[in-house]
């Protein structure tokens, strides 16, 4: 089969048909694949040695399914995702119950228990029925008289956004806090509670959610996957999407919303050691309809004789991982335990990685070299979805469909000779099983007594832990507190005095006595999660503080991460912030442990400030961050007095003027963000006794010292005011300047008030680099006074239309201010005006002809695209690191370097966020919490701005990336640049600090 396929690709791209007619004839050239039966479908799997598949479940039991979850007695909810990809007039979406009646291991009865849904994508049981994820709703489903299908359905919430058929709200769970989770993905939404209109709804953009279901109490959380989420055994929690094949999340939303002023990182991170968007060993062939997309994009039929068969695909990397799952059962070899499992949809492959700790976070390593666990011949096989099992095994949830894809990614005409509803009736479940006998374990839980559930707690499985837990908690059965708190006591396992422990708490009977005995357990794992359990209660009883403390000082970094976090809810005790202070020094190296401690501050910078300001700590290299970010913190704080102790004190002791200047640049940016002025702040003295640092900076601004003390001592120069700042900066922006250099200049400018900001940039417009231009038009247009600036430079011909990029024209024609966007109207045109791209490919079309330089294209790569794409460990990443499109064609790399907007990711979207001080700031949403959003632009410029100061958030619909990089650019430059690109290996992470161990 693999050599037919083979065959097929080299035939289409060399073009047998003798006619022009028959050469256009897409019908003919995009022959379909066919279906493998289910009997004949485990023939086409390459599995890992020790392993076995079983399909318990094929089609007509199950039809596209996407989601599954077992119920208290073991049959099995499959979420059908039939529709996909299109809105039907008539939704096919169903929810089956599928039972195992003859108790062989394999599904022999099927009910539809729910349909008529659109795109269900998730599904959990609670109380008898289960909640259904239904963009835009969270349903609630229960059979009540027995038949086994639904005739309880009612709408819970509402207002899940469905623009993006590949980013709707998924992953239903139960977590060990008694709520019930999900994953809102990338459409967002703003979600209303629809039993409880009085309640106000809450924000879930760039977060997940749980809620409780009993009093349907619904919280915003961290998050940011796509499709797919999974626990440990210890409650750390990961996620993937697209090439992001497993992130964890790591800051939870409690813990970093409390402190305001604090800007986080990012609460998520990419933890595999092979990189974000790490190989992968596919053994199927592309499908054919790839093959015609890259042959139309390629006007040129000589060129496409030369291409290698390699050129032909796009493959090689993750690009739409799925489902990641972490096992945890006991059918397994114990090696395998606690391995995350994810899927590759568009691969046909299913992939595998080992878990260990490196700090205070995980680090997840390939553990299959060269190969895949699990991966088939079959182009039908979407390994969509896993599960845990009764049986101590996994489930694999293969959707079974000819085509996976956006339908906006695929031109119009192929999408009219394609299906992209093959498949809808067709669907798969293999349960994946060591060698040896085959584990049954049948369940009848639903009518356990409370005594046999807790028993369970200290199971093996991880699905009959959480199983009793769930009933116990949805039985509220408060009588069980003495067995639960013996369980926790008599300590048969880690696993089971956890649950045990959880489950208290989720019933509302664990005692502060039960929380201190936990966080003395000898296992860290329990220590770790028993400090989780502690927050909060800290607060109402202090005593448990000294039990708390100890853990500041543990052996095991994780557990030390989490005291970081408990200790935020008594920072008003000495003691804790004595215990935070230790903490900042022996991890001062781990900025996930520096945000921990940094969140649990609030209020109190000055008072750790104070305690690390003891000895050399703060000046020396590891010491600085912590610096920056408390100086910063204490400046938004507005507190006038702490602030001028701070400046003061910088003069109180022999200090470089480097650390001197970094404290008030510090100090500053945190005033910015609260709205207020250093001068403002200080006492006229104190101002008056910085004259000499400004001073200092303008000479080091203009001077042959490294770039980067020329950008702080421009920082720096923009916080003394206007008159300085306009006399030094402009003439930094010459493009003979480094490019650190200009964009420093530019910010600094940026900050200053008043026309002669816009006149100074625009008098050096000329002069400036591109990637300086970008950001020139940024200071230009953050304010009225600049566009209208900007807007004469046009009209009177000092400046071009051609100057203007896309982005910008959008907003000029969109700007509230009705002058504004008549002048715009005159200079530009409609909106309507048609775009030009297809003319600029077609100019770069001989790119594509031969092979380019790989060195040559590095060096376009660093003129050109470094300034917002990492590649090999160099550049700025605020778009994707280019090892993601290393295995697109030429073509495709081409077609979407000069038209960046041709398909664009929703994280990658621009937006213009206005403010109150009248400034308009753009750039994609890095992070966001409640307290601020991080927009982040080329080079990797952020800003942080205050929801306080926020009148107005829109996305452009534009690409972050600008049109027009041709300009500087000849056709061999960016045929070089395809083959640097189509060379790149992925880069692997940073070692993250401490020693890689598994989990215990």
């Amino acid at each position: 089969m693999l050599q037919r396929y083979q065959g097929l690709a080299l035939t289409i791209l060399l073009g047998v048909a003798t006619t022009a007619t028959a050469q256009d004839d897409l019908a003919r050239e995009l022959p379909r694949i066919p279906a493998r039966e289910p009997a004949e479908a485990l023939a086409s799997f390459a599995l890992h040695p020790g392993f076995r598949l079983d399909q318990v479940a094929a089609e007509p039991l199950v039809k596209s399914p996407v989601a599954v979850a077992y119920d208290a007695d073991g049959a099995l909810y499959v979420v059908e995702m039939r529709g996909y990809p299109f809105v039907e007039d008539r939704p096919s979406g169903t929810v089956a119950r599928l039972e195992d009646r003859d108790g062989d291991g394999r599904f022999d009865a099927r009910t539809v228990f729910a349909d008529g849904l659109t795109w269900p994508t998730g599904v959990v049981p609670y109380d008898g029925g289960v909640f259904i994820a239904v963009a835009p709703e969270i349903l609630y489903a229960k059979d009540t008289d027995g038949d086994g299908k639904a005739d309880v359905r009612k709408v819970v919430f509402t207002g899940f956004e469905t623009g993006n058929v590949q980013g709707l709200l998924n992953s239903l769970h139960w977590g060990d806090d008694g709520w019930i989770h999900g994953v809102t993905s990338s459409n967002g939404g703003l979600i209303r509670t629809v039993e409880h209109a009085d309640r106000p709804a809450v924000s879930v953009r760039g977060r997940d959610f749980r809620f409780k279901p009993d009093t349907l109490a619904f919280e915003a959380v961290s998050g940011g996957g796509q499709f797919g989420f999974s626990t440990d055994d210890w409650g750390h929690e990961f996620t993937c999407g697209n090439s992001n094949h497993i992130r964890q999340i790591v800051l939870p939303s409690r813990d970093v919303e409390r402190n305001p002023a604090y800007v986080p990182p990012a609460v998520i991170l990419d933890i595999p050691t092979d990189g974000a968007s790490a190989p992968v060993f596919r053994i199927s062939e592309p499908e054919p309809w790839r093959v015609v997309r890259t042959r139309q994009r390629v006007a040129d039929p000589a060129m496409l004789k030369k291409l290698s068969h390699s050129e032909q695909f796009a493959f090689g990397y993750f690009t739409s991982a799925t489902g990641v799952t972490i096992y945890r059962g006991s059918a397994y070899p114990e090696a395998y335990r606690g391995n995350a499992f994810v899927g590759d949809v568009g691969g046909n492959l299913v992939h595998r990685k080992t878990m260990g700790i490196a700090g205070a976070v995980c680090v997840a390593e390939r553990a299959d070299e060269g190969v895949e666990f699990l991966a088939s011949k079959d182009n039908w096989f979407r390994p969509v979805n896993f599960a845990n099992t009764p049986n101590g095994t996994l489930l694999i949830v293969d959707m079974y469909r000819e085509t996976i894809e956006h339908p906006i990614s695929i031109p119009e005409p192929i999408k009219k000779h394609l299906d992209l509803t093959s498949g809808k009736d067709r669907g798969r479940l293999y349960e994946l099983l060591a060698d040896g006998p085959r584990p049954l374990r049948a369940p009848r839980l639903s009518k356990a007594p409370a005594a046999e559930l807790v028993a369970l707690l200290a199971d093996p499985d991880a699905w009959w832990r959480e199983t009793a837990q769930r009933l116990l908690i949805e039985r509220k059965e408060v009588a069980a507190a003495p067995a639960l708190r013996k369980l926790a006591a008599d300590r048969p396992t880690p696993l089971g005095r956890l649950h045990a422990l959880w489950t208290m708490d989720a019933l509302g009977v664990l005692d502060d006595a039960d929380v201190a005995m936990a966080l003395a357990d000898p296992e860290p794992r329990v220590r770790e999660r028993a400090a989780k359990l502690a927050e909060g209660r800290v607060k109402a009883d202090r005593a448990l503080i000294s039990n708390v403390l100890p853990l500041a000082d543990d052996a095991d970094p994780m557990v030390r991460f989490q005291a970081a976090l408990t200790l935020g809810d008594v920072n008003d005790d000495p003691r804790a912030l004595d215990a935070l202070a230790a903490l900042a020094r022996r991890d001062a190296g781990d900025r996930w442990t520096r945000a921990a401690v940094l969140t649990s501050i609030a209020g109190h910078a000055p008072d750790l400030l104070a305690r690390l300001a003891d000895d050399d700590f703060l000046v020396e290299a590891q010491g600085r961050p912590w610096l920056d970010d408390l100086a910063t913190m204490i400046g938004q704080a507005k507190d006038a007095g702490a602030i001028e102790k701070v400046v003061a004190d910088l003069y109180a002791k022999e200090l470089p003027d480097d650390l001197r200047g970094r404290v008030v640049l510090a100090v500053g940016a945190g005033l910015k963000r609260a709205r207020g002025s250093l001068q403002e702040t200080l006492s006229d003295a104190t101002w008056k006794r910085l004259d000499a640092l400004f001073d200092s900076a303008a000479e080091a601004a203009d001077s042959d010292q490294p770039a980067g003390r020329r950008a702080v001592a421009i920082a720096l120069v923009g916080l003394s005011g206007p008159e300085r700042a306009l006399e030094v900066l402009p003439p930094l922006l010459d493009a003979r300047q480094p490019a650190e250099v200009q964009l420093a200049a530019l910010r600094a400018l940026g900050e200053q008030a008043g026309p002669a900001v816009a006149e100074g940039v625009l008098g050096q417009w000329k002069a400036m680099s591109p990637a300086a231009r970008r950001e020139a038009a940024e200071v230009l247009f953050s304010r009225v006074e600049g566009i209208s600036a900007l807007l004469e430079a046009i009209e009177s011909k000092k400046l071009a239309t051609a100057e203007i990029d896309p982005l910008r024209l959008k907003q000029l024609r969109e700007h509230p201010d009705s002058s504004i966007r008549a002048r715009a109207l005159k200079s530009f045109g409609s909106a309507d005006a048609p775009r030009e791209r297809s003319a600029v490919i077609a100019a770069f079309k001989p790119a594509l002809d031969g092979e380019g330089d790989r060195e040559k294209g590095r060096a376009v790569y660093l003129k050109a695209c470094a300034t917002c794409h990492r590649a090999e460990g160099q550049g700025v990443e605020v778009g994707p690191d280019l090892a993601t499109v290393a295995g697109r064609s030429p073509e495709d790399i081409l077609t979407h370097v000069l038209d960046p907007n041709r398909e664009v990711a929703a994280n990658y979207l621009n937006y213009n966020v206005a403010t109150a001080d009248g400034r308009v700031i753009s750039g994609i949403i890095a992070s966001e919490s409640t307290a601020a959003l991080v927009l982040k632009r080329a080079e990797g410029v952020s800003e942080v701005v205050p929801r306080d100061q926020i009148e107005q958030i829109a996305s452009t619909g534009i690409s972050l990336m600008p049109e027009g990089l041709e300009a500087d650019l000849k056709p061999a430059d960016l045929k070089d640049l395809i083959a640097f690109i189509r060379s790149i290996q992925s880069a692997s992470p940073a070692p993250a600090q401490g020693a890689a161990t598994a989990p215990k």
